[in-house]
């Protein structure tokens, strides 16, 4: 299955709405993969007290898999 929460407007909340919903999942056993794909201002890993050394850009540049970039957040999210 595959959610997406998207606007085109910024401030309304997808981020967080999509962080509650992938913890939200994740804990009713669930294999949860957040993806933001804000390459300007992706601030899952924020929310989620994650760094990660490479991102989506990595991946549309050819440089990285989209396995090779995912980081191990809370609750099971990748």
């Amino acid at each position: 299955m595959v959610i997406s929460v998207v606007n085109g407007k910024g401030g309304v909340g997808k981020t967080s709405t999509s962080v509650n919903l992938a913890i939200a999942l994740a804990a009713r056993g669930n294999k949860v993969i957040l993806l933001d794909a804000d390459l300007g201002l992706a601030n899952v890993e924020v929310l989620l007290g994650l760094n990660s050394l490479y991102n989506l850009q990595h991946v549309i540049d050819g440089e990285k898999s989209i396995t090779q970039i995912l980081v191990q957040g809370p609750g099971g999210i990748s």
